[in-house]
Order: C-alpha cells, then structure tokens, then sequence
C-alpha cells in the first residue's frame, strides 16, 4: 500500500505551483482518481479553513456559561485536561494525513485501513458530524445575532436569519473553493486579529483598569450557578466546552484534493490550528470569566448572549459593536468551512456509489470545480434541520459532539488494526511521521474519545442527541443491509483502490 516515490518526492527542489499541482494530480492517480476538484488552496488557506472550523469564537460565544452552571469558574481549568488528550487525535490524524491525501479523509482512511464495510460506518457517522455540524453553526449564527437585529426576536426570526446565511453559504460554495476560502481567510483573519486585540483589552482590563471584577478567584470558584453539588458526572459535562470548541480541524484534511501539496500541508494545518485555538481559547475564556463585574449569576441571567453583554459592560459600547462584527465573522467563517467540509465528504462517499443518487452527489461543475450536487443536498440538510430544531443549537452541538468523537474512535480503531497487521501505508521523506508513538496516541486518544463518547451518551441530558444520533446511525445501517452491502462485496462500491 505504499506509494510510489515516482509520484510524490518531498526531496525535490522547489517548484512551481504549476508544477505543484501537475504532482499532486499525479500522485491522485496512484490512489485511484483523476483530478476534477479544482487545487487552489496554499498552507494559508488550510490553516485558515482549519481555524475556522475549531471557530474559538463560536463555541466560546454560544457555551459560556456552560462551565459556570455546572462546576463554577474552576471548570475553565478543565481546559488543561482536554488540551493534550485531544492532541493525542491530532497526532494521529496528521500521521494518517501525509500517507492518504484524500477529500473525505475519516471514510477513505478507514476504507484502506479496516476495509470497505468498516469505512461506510466511519464515512456515514463523519457524514452526519458535518452535516449537523453546518446546521449547528447557522443555528448559532440566528440564536446569536438576531437580538442584535430585532430587540425581542421571534423563534421564525431566528430560523430565517440562520437559514438566509445558509443559503448565502451554499450560493458561495457553489461558485468555487477559491471565492469560499478567500471569504473564509478573511472570517479567520478577523477572528485571528480579533481575539488577541480581545485578549489584550481584558488583560490590561483585568490586571489594571477594570474594577470589582472575579478576578484570578474565578479559576478556583467551585460554586455553581445551578446550585446542584459537584460530582463526577457534572465535572465531566463540564469538560464539554472545550471539547465542543476543539472540533473540527480535520477540515484541512477532508480537503486534501483541492490542497496543493496536501501530503505536507494538511498536517501542518491541522496541528497549527489546534495549537492556536487550544492557547487563544483558554487564555480568552479565562480572561472572560476574570473580567466577569458583580456575581456569575447576575451576568448569566441578562438577557442579551454573556459575551457580548460582558465585553460591553467593561470595554464600552464601541468595543461591544466590535466584538459582534467579529463574532459574526468567526460564525460566518465557520459555517463557510462547515459547509465546503460537508459537501467534500458527500461528494467522497458517492464518487464512490456509497449514498443514494450518487451519480447527481458526485457531479462536479467543471467551470468551478464545485459538487454542486453535494451543495445542494448539505444546503437543504442544514436549512430542514434548522426547522426542526426550533432554532436550539444546544441541541444540536450535542449531536455534533457525539459524531465527531465517534468518526475520532472508529478511525483511531482502523488505524490500529492497519498497524497491527503491518498494513499502514509508508510516506515520503519530509512527511510527518509518528513513529513509534503512534500505538500510545492511538491507544491515549481511543480512551479519551470513549470517555467523550459515554459523557454525551449516558447522563440524561444527552439522552435526547444519543437517540437522535441512533436514529440517524439507524439509517446508515439500513442503507448497507438493504443494498450497500451487497455491492461492496460484488467491488461496484467502494475506493477505487479496492475495487
């Protein structure tokens, strides 16, 4: 399963992105396909589309008080805990990304490691994350900013502001990655900027000019605003802030084909987004709850998002304007990397005759090299979910958790398996490698997603996302019963290295 040096060579002196990209299309050969995405995305824009995706801004905007409810200011300390097990994933996604440089990363890799069937369920489960995901972040875009918009917004106001910036993404995507990604680079600058512009204010604000505030006594707060004692399960709940905020930096690998040296770039993106978002989201929730005036409870009873009302409160109106630009640009962001994620994986699968009306999910516009098809189908997704959901983006977050932390076990599963049997593909020289510590991070990382996975099953919160999310796996395993199945096994479906 290696790949011939021919294709790729990380030796080679430097060329021209013309040059780039005729190897990188090459190098798509050997693994089964001819290039029809178009490749326009540097290291920038992986990086950025990768940021934009973990979107600091819209987990800590949307599950601010979360933390505060359930332990008290103490729970912003569990931010050093989730950091480094969530690394351990990062690790060995980076490793699996240099070795098999494919749009629809989690299913192809699962494919190739573990076989056809096991890839169709990790391809399924990492089908439903991006498309709940998208649905999630418009749904935060409507809870968010329509009391920015209308004083008092109705529920029908909320859903027509997340859906009208659906439609807008999807219009977006449709006419091209370059339009979609220089939109999304400037969401993720924005946001870049912002954050440490932010993260400066509170930190001349908390340690010099703002008065009364929680201060450093905040980390150690150990009292709740729900007032319920403190226990095993709701410290684990309380994890869930970081956790829901460190999702998604994959993206730069679900991409892989539109990514001029993706072998190299899509780690590097990946570990880089992490690193800037797990600092810059630590630093800025703590910050936040430091800078905090009066009591927890009286900022989190106000009616307007704890945030925004906060950076109000203690950097004045104008900074309160600013920081909603920013925050929109952020959620904007997000959703622009959502939906171009989603759609790569849609087009992956049925490329690959994997879903139902393959043949119109995998048609590519060749004037923009978009999957139209997969727009459309995630667009309708997202907007149908939005209804549905009455706007509640908690909800649906929770979903969102529970799959991606299921596509992170299933694809640490398959990449143990390939290790086991010797069967793990080589890379190039220059290409991130893990080495002999790839079986502690797979076997780290494996433990920590099954912890994730029974915090957002089992407490009776979560039983609703865990039953929707059944539901939903419910399907996928019709569709393989009923006709997938057989066709994997006949080689009509599937990678076409396997076929």
């Amino acid at each position: 399963m290696s790949v011939p040096s021919t294709a790729y060579d990380a030796r080679a002196p430097e060329v021209s992105d013309e040059q780039q990209v005729a190897s990188d299309d090459a190098d798509l050969a050997t693994l089964g396909y001819q290039q029809k995405l178009h490749r326009t995305m540097g290291s920038f824009t992986s990086f950025a589309l990768a940021f934009s995706m973990v979107s600091i801004n819209t987990g800590v905007v949307t599950l601010f008080s979360d933390p505060f409810t359930r332990v008290g200011g103490v729970g912003i300390l569990l931010w050093l805990v989730v950091i480094p097990l969530v690394f351990c994933i990062v690790m060995v996604y980076s490793h699996l990304a240099g070795r098999i440089p494919l749009t629809g990363y989690a299913y192809q890799w699962s494919s190739r490691l573990a076989g056809n069937h096991f890839g169709w369920f990790t391809g399924w489960v990492a089908f439903i994350s991006f498309a709940a995901g998208t649905a999630a972040t418009s749904a935060a875009i409507g809870s968010v900013f329509a009391p920015e918009i209308w004083p008092n917004p109705t529920q029908l106001q909320i859903q027509l502001l997340s859906i009208g910036a659906t439609v807008v993404v999807g219009v977006l995507n449709v006419f091209g990655i370059r339009i979609a990604t220089r939109m999304n680079d400037l969401g993720a600058c924005i946001e870049l900027i912002g954050t440490v512009v932010l993260t400066l204010a509170l930190i001349g604000g908390v340690f010099f000019f703002f008065p009364h505030t929680q201060g450093l006594g905040i980390l150690v707060d150990t009292n709740p605003v729900s007032k319920q004692p403190i226990h095993f399960v709701t410290i684990a709940l309380a994890t869930l802030l970081p956790v829901s905020v460190l999702l998604g930096w994959e993206g730069a690998a679900d991409l892989a084909e539109e990514t001029r040296d993706p072998r190299k770039t899509a780690p590097r993106a990946m570990i880089r987004a992490v690193v800037v978002s797990s600092v810059l989201g630590i630093v800025v929730f703590a910050l936040l709850g430091m800078a905090i005036p009066g009591s927890v409870e009286q900022l989190l009873a106000h009616s307007e998002n704890p945030v925004i009302h906060l950076v109000r409160l203690q950097l004045g109106r104008v900074a309160g304007s600013v920081m909603v630009v920013v925050a929109f640009a952020s959620i904007l962001a997000c959703l622009i990397a959502n939906m171009a994620v989603a759609t790569r994986m849609t087009f992956a699968l049925s490329r690959d005759k994997m879903l139902p009306g393959s043949g119109f999910l995998s048609s590519v516009n060749p004037r923009f090299g978009t999957p139209v098809g997969a727009i459309v189908l995630i667009t309708v997704i997202a907007v149908v979910l939005n209804l549905a959901s009455g706007g509640f983006v908690t909800a649906i977050y929770s979903m969102v958790g529970l799959t991606y932390y299921l596509t992170y076990f299933l694809t640490l599963i398959a990449a143990y398996l390939a290790h086991r049997r010797g069967d793990m593909p080589s890379a190039p020289q220059g290409v991130f490698d893990l080495g002999r510590w790839l079986v502690p991070m797979i076997v780290t990382g494996g433990a920590w997603t099954l912890v994730v996975i029974v915090t957002l099953t089992l407490p009776d919160e979560n039983h609703d996302a865990a039953l929707t999310t059944l539901a939903a796996l419910a399907m996928g395993a019709i569709w393989w019963l009923a006709s997938l199945r057989g066709r994997l096994n006949r080689g009509v479906a599937g990678p076409r290295q396997h076929r």
